[in-house]
């Protein structure tokens, strides 16, 4: 995900300011100096979770907008209260089915026949927050776990970018917990 946000980012393609990643993943540092965006690696562990959670508010102490890919962390009440509806996570399955980790791997198990992604506002219940974009493909008895995590990269990808898209052009409209987007 974070590729494609920054290439569409340097294509003009998305009209926003990304001012930093920070990650808990070392691995992706190559990818955000490749685009000259700082990167700050906040390793997370449960004894340093608030401290590190701290650190990465500091960071974001001006940002409009926060996007979760890859994170799967529980963020606080402190974190979310400094941008209520304005955390957005990815999540690789088509929800409310299949919350947590590993879910193509529960997709495989129950023989689905569409899988998909979504992309959601953040809050303290495991991706149970109000979403604002989702997408499916179909898949068929022969799809292995490996080809519904390939398929479903795809899906997370585009998902992701329509919902910071609507986000960032005032077009999410969250009443209770659900989202009203608006056309482009």
């Amino acid at each position: 995900c974070l590729w494609e946000l920054l290439l569409r980012h340097s294509a003009h393609e998305l009209d926003a300011d990304i001012g930093v990643v920070i990650s808990n993943h070392q691995d992706l540092r190559p990818v955000a100096e490749t685009f000259g965006i700082p990167y700050h690696y906040v390793p997370i562990e449960p004894e340093n979770k608030l401290d590190q959670e701290q650190k990465q508010l500091e960071l974001l102490k001006d940002a409009d907008l926060v996007i979760l890919a890859r994170y799967m962390q529980i963020v606080s009440a402190n974190f979310l209260n400094h941008f209520p509806n304005k955390v957005i996570n990815i999540h690789h399955s088509f929800l409310p089915a299949f919350k947590g980790g590993f879910p193509h791997k529960q997709a495989f198990d129950r023989g689905v026949k569409l899988i998909g992604a979504t992309a959601h506002y953040t809050t303290l219940d495991l991706d149970d927050g109000p979403i604002i974009e989702q997408d499916v493909l179909h898949c068929t008895h022969r799809d292995e776990v490996s080809d519904l995590i390939r398929k479903g990269r795809i899906l997370e990808r585009n998902v992701l970018l329509k919902a910071i898209e609507a986000h960032l052009d005032d077009r999410v409209f969250v009443y209770k917990n659900r989202c009203v987007v608006f056309n482009d």
